[in-house]
């Protein structure tokens, strides 16, 4: 048969392809088992029977051979069955070997010799492996439950520091290890690291302990913001460097802290026990446990950061509220004090002024110190070669990072900064109004606290140096109200008096005498170029009365030939002095103040005190003196002048008599202070808006109340719709029996007429409701009235012949406005105004247009509105 024939398919070959497994021959193992139990099982016993049938010739019986085919057919039957479910029992030892292969390989087990034995094996694998998932399992519930307390702490403690212990704790038990720390990061005064949790560590590493940044492993964490694992640090390339003691193991896990905004610190893990090296997966379970951490530590830090923030805010309020109160100088100083030692911790603090009478020197205002010092309030220091001098020729603020007894020499710095304890100091300026006028110093434990605190002392030191200006300006004023009322004691007198000089000088003296706190005072006028004493007080006046200085001659003689005002308070050296009175008067003169008195740019006179009983003369007593003087030269010059004021007076009055029968107030007095512009406008053209008030069926009252209560009624009405007129700077023009008519811009125009008469309007419409309740109470009567308003241009001026005379005006505009009133006897109490008027109104009103009759000729052309309400909140308006 050629090869490449196929060979025909028989039944032999189908039976063969069933009996024989389709399995590469080194995996028949478990085939040859099978056709050993089929020949012990059919072989053998179908042999057998063939013997027993041959040999007892049983063939003979028809039976037989069909019992003989039925148990050949049912044996092969058996025989197919058992090997379909060994083929499968080698198909699954297939697949679990193939599965398994790399198990195999890694656990060193080689495979079974049959597939029985492959399948035992790789269960045998499944089990361990299970038993591997399962530890791993374990170990990710305890993880969880690590975090889960941890989580529920977060909600207890409020403590950082305690949390970041317990964070630490639990990162030791979830990786296996025995020795950790918490470290984090600071950056005053420079960056480093901060011992918070230690376990392990021994004395090596305890809370509070510092770091240097730049020195610690840890470091790297930061820069790389990612776990940094070191399986050996004596041969880890990256460091170049040998353990440190403070590790305490080879191997070690950096975990960086970190937070939203940064990285806050880092947690160390290391084993000291077991000297396995750190894994992934130890990190992998790290991670959440250090983001929990991290999360909380920054929420409580945030936590404690707002409420400093609000106790810092409720202290600082206090600061601000003592400063406003009623609290003066040291009493203010100290409550000031006492509010700051709450919200800085301090080892002292000094207040100090400077010395406006010693150059380069301060003064002790107020302290503090938690060690007993020597310092006293009022106690002078001299700033040359100190710290303070520099900080004042800066003018800002200068911080001390050691305070070393051996640098620091100079009295001041021996006595201010180093009495206190401390070991570092900020120095802030007080400024006022531009100028340093002291310095506040703070003393801090350490250098630290003073750069962390630098700011709030700033703010302090700024609530300090107002509370002294403040305090300053509270002095100065409670000094000028004193001055004040002295100088208004002065002026009620020349006020009241009756311009007899002679009684004002001397009662001027007496309120000098007692306001200024000499011993001694003058004053002199000048008369024929010469001075003469006219008052004085504590000086023999006999002596003084004929005696005069001229002009140039002492001190006094000076200042009336300069007009400049002398402080002198060492007269007895001074070139100027004028011995001659204290040896005429016998009193003897230390020193001296004395003013001019000025009147119309004229010295006629000074005014000289003398010996200052509680001080020297300073600038303030010069100004309260000038200010006397100033008052005392209008009362001289008013003395003057009062003969020409009553002869002003009669002819003003005169002018009035005979000009008020004629014009308004307004012209009069135009007339009378001599505006001759003035006088152009009494007779012109003008653009004026005209109101015009009506009281309705007014024959029908009078014929009620009667003529007496009709004339008092009319006057109560005018009376008050008048007012209403005059405050909204309108004139009545007329009366017209039961109405008047007003004028807003005559004589006197402005931008807001119409909208005054609108105001004016609306006022009396409002009134109108009191002025009927009282007449209602008394009289039983209710009025109504109509207003017209209305604006155009009319002839303005005295109107009349030589017996008779009125301001008035004249023109259409008076014809119309009277028409629009004939339209306001349709509604009682009615406004109507002109559209003219609205076109001149600066301010929006609220308006309904209403009909004019035909035929109606007084305001025929013209649009009238009734008015409904003025908003004069928002600008402009369109019609």
């Amino acid at each position: 048969m050629p090869p490449d024939e196929e060979k025909p398919v028989t039944l032999l070959t189908q039976l063969k392809k069933i009996i024989y497994p389709r399995l590469p021959a080194r995996e028949h193992s478990l085939y040859q088992r099978l056709n050993i139990i089929f020949g012990f099982f059919f072989l053998i016993p179908t042999f057998g029977l063939l013997y027993f049938l041959i040999t007892y010739d049983l063939l003979n019986d028809k039976y037989i051979p069909i019992f003989f085919v039925a148990f050949l057919g049912c044996s092969l039957a058996g025989f197919i069955t058992l090997r379909v479910v060994f083929e499968k029992i080698a198909r699954l030892s297939k697949n679990l070997t193939h599965a398994l292969e790399k198990d195999f390989k890694t656990n060193g087990i080689r495979k079974g010799e049959d597939e029985v034995d492959n399948i035992s094996k790789s269960f045998t694998l499944f089990e361990k492996r299970l038993q591997r998932t399962f530890s791993q399992l374990e170990r990710k519930v305890s993880d969880i439950s690590i975090l889960k307390e941890l989580s529920d702490l977060c909600y207890v403690t409020f403590d950082p520091e305690e949390l970041l212990y317990i964070t630490l704790e639990r990162g030791l038990k979830i990786t296996n290890a025995d020795i950790g720390s918490i470290l984090i990061m600071e950056n005053l005064p420079e960056k480093h690291f901060v011992v918070k949790a230690s376990i392990g560590q021994g004395e090596q590493l305890t809370i509070g302990d510092t770091v240097d940044f730049h020195q610690s492993v840890a470091k790297y964490a930061v820069i790389n913001k990612a776990p940094f694992v070191v399986e050996d640090i004596e041969k880890d390339s990256r460091l170049g460097r040998i353990n440190k003691s403070q590790y305490a193991s080879k191997s070690f896990v950096c975990m960086p802290i970190k937070t939203i905004r940064d990285i806050i610190g880092v947690m160390t893990i290391a084993r000291k026990k077991d000297p396995t090296v750190f894994t992934s997966e130890d990190v992998e379970g790290l991670i959440p446990l250090v983001s929990n951490a991290a999360f909380t530590y920054e929420n409580l830090r945030l936590l404690n950061e707002i409420e400093y923030a609000t106790e810092k805010e409720r202290y600082l309020a206090h600061l601000v509220s003592t400063v406003n109160s009623s609290m003066q100088d040291i009493e203010l100083y100290q409550n000031l004090l006492k509010d700051t030692m709450r919200i800085v911790p301090l080892c002292g603090s000094v207040l100090l002024l400077m010395d406006n009478t010693v150059p380069d020197s301060v003064t002790v205002i107020d302290f503090y110190s938690k060690n007993k010092t020597a310092l006293k309030r009022g106690q002078g220091f001299s700033c040359r070669g100190s710290i303070l001098e520099s900080m004042f020729t800066r003018a800002d603020t200068t911080v001390v990072e050691t305070l070393d007894p051996e640098k620091m020499t100079a009295p001041l710095e021996q006595e201010l900064l180093l009495s206190h304890g401390g070991n570092a100091a900020v120095i802030h300026p007080l400024i006022n109004s531009g100028k340093i006028t002291g310095c506040f110093l703070f003393i801090h434990e350490n250098e630290k606290d003073a750069l962390q605190y630098k700011d709030l002392t700033h703010l302090v030191s700024n609530i300090f140096a107002l509370a002294m200006e403040k305090s300053t300006l509270s002095t100065s004023a409670r000094q000028r109200a004193s001055e004040l009322s002295t100088i208004k004691q002065i002026g009620s007198v020349l006020a009241s008096s009756t311009f007899d000089i002679e009684q004002v000088l001397s009662y001027t003296m007496d309120m000098i005498r007692v306001a200024m706190q000499v011993e001694a005072g003058s004053l002199l006028l000048i008369e024929d170029n010469v001075l003469k004493v006219k008052t004085a007080f504590n000086v023999n006046m006999k002596e003084l009365t004929d005696f005069s200085v001229q002009l140039g001659q002492g001190i006094a003689g000076h200042v009336a030939a300069k007009g400049d005002s002398i402080i002198d308070n060492n007269v007895q050296k001074s070139s100027m002095f004028f011995s001659a009175i204290d040896a005429a008067t016998g009193f003897v003169t230390h020193s001296v103040l004395c003013v001019p008195m000025i009147s119309q740019g004229r010295v006629i006179g000074v005014i000289e005190v003398l010996n200052k009983t509680n001080n020297n003369f300073v600038a303030d007593d010069q100004q309260l003196l000038q200010s006397i003087a100033s008052s005392v030269s209008i009362a001289i010059e008013n003395s003057r002048l009062y003969k020409e004021t009553l002869s002003i007076a009669d002819q003003e009055r005169a002018i009035r008599q005979i000009f008020q029968k004629f014009v308004p107030k307004a012209i009069v007095d135009k007339i009378v202070h001599g505006d001759v512009k003035s006088q152009m406008l009494m007779e012109e053209f003008k653009t004026v808006t005209l109101l015009n008030v009506d009281l309705r069926n007014f024959s029908r009252m009078a014929a009620t109340i009667g003529p007496q209560k009709t004339v008092s009624t009319l006057n109560y009405f005018f009376s008050t719709m008048g007012e209403i007129v005059f405050s909204h700077q309108g004139i009545v023009d007329k009366y017209l029996g039961d109405g008047f008519l007003a004028l807003f811009g005559a004589p006197l125009a402005t931008i807001s007429d119409a909208d005054n008469a609108i105001s004016a309007a609306i006022e009396m419409k409002e009134a109108l409701v009191d002025i009927n309740a009282n007449l209602k109470e008394k009289l039983n009567l209710t009025l109504h009235t109509g207003i017209s308003i209305h604006t155009g241009e009319v002839v303005v001026g005295n109107i009349g012949f030589d017996k008779k005379m009125d301001y008035t005006v004249i023109g259409d505009p008076v014809n119309s406005v009277f028409g629009i009133q004939e339209l306001t006897k349709q509604s009682p109490d009615i406004i109507l105004i002109s559209e003219k008027t609205i076109k001149s109104l600066r301010y929006p009103v609220c308006v309904n247009e209403i009909e004019v009759p035909a035929g109606h000729s007084k305001v025929e052309g013209l649009k009238v509105f009734e008015l409904i309400s003025q908003n004069r909140q928002d600008a402009g308006y369109s019609l």
